[in-house]
């Protein structure tokens, strides 16, 4: 059982060209944190590039639904090159799109380093809707996970009113995933690594989280997704100079 964190996002500081755009859903809504701040296009495919400025380098994708609305495509691929050229990209990459719990990601072997990425969508029923994206490096200390007991839940944003006759008037939204744990007997080194996603993201910022463990769940797409720190970790330092974190991380919406 092993976790990432991907939280240096190239996406936010990109120059992104969209092949289309509707006017009233940009491109640049992908810069947005808010998942409801979503990418739309006019019609049924469309291709994303994005632009970093110089080589960067590159080892993970991550997307996430909307949380309003399913994946507005149906297939998806990323793509990476030196130049904005796409005859024949570097790297080609078809995506798996979890559809159930709104997540997708791809982690390369080894690190990919290039100057420009993108992404191309198909959905042949209606216009493509793309909400939140991450492209750059992960964050992986290997070994390092959660001990048990780990807790997860959603938690319900509707809204529900009983009136005297005990009938329901429901406003239904979404539910929000919470998940939090301990990460037990890390060294300094290690710390120092989980520290640096500390500090970037703070609870200001969303922390893509995936966590590689089929023995957890069926679909363990259930638990990754995009988060945020609900609150500072907690640091104890044990007995041996080992280090145990607390974390407990909310779902961006």
């Amino acid at each position: 059982m092993s976790m990432r964190f991907y939280v240096n996002n190239l996406v936010k500081d990109a120059v992104i060209t969209a092949s289309e755009n509707n006017a009233q859903f940009p491109s640049e809504n992908l810069k947005d944190d808010r998942r409801s701040k979503v990418y739309r296009s006019l019609t049924s495919s469309c291709n994303i590039v994005f632009d970093f400025g110089s080589i960067k380098d590159i080892n993970a994708i991550a997307i996430v639904d909307s949380k309003q609305s399913s994946f507005g495509f149906t297939a998806a691929t990323i793509q990476l090159n030196s130049t904005n050229s796409w005859g024949s990209p570097a790297v080609s990459q078809a995506l798996t799109i979890d559809s159930q719990t709104g997540w997708v990601n791809f982690n390369w072997s080894s690190t990919q380093s290039y100057r420009y990425a993108r992404i191309v969508l198909t959905n042949p029923t209606a216009p493509i809707e793309l909400s939140k994206l991450f492209i750059g490096k992960d964050t992986f200390i290997e070994g390092v996970c959660f001990s048990y007991p780990i807790n997860f839940r959603y938690n319900n944003r509707s809204t529900v009113v009983s009136n005297r006759y005990g009938q329901k008037f429901i406003d239904e939204i979404l539910s929000q995933k919470e998940l939090s744990g301990q990460i037990p007997s890390m060294t300094k080194t290690e710390l120092d690594v989980l520290l640096e996603v500390i500090d970037y993201a703070s609870y200001t910022k969303p922390i893509w989280f995936y966590m590689d463990a089929t023995n957890l769940m069926v679909d363990v797409n259930r638990m990754n997704g995009y988060y945020y720190l609900n609150d500072d970790p907690e640091m104890v330092l044990n007995t041996g100079n080992y280090w145990s974190v607390s974390l407990n991380l909310v779902e961006g919406t």
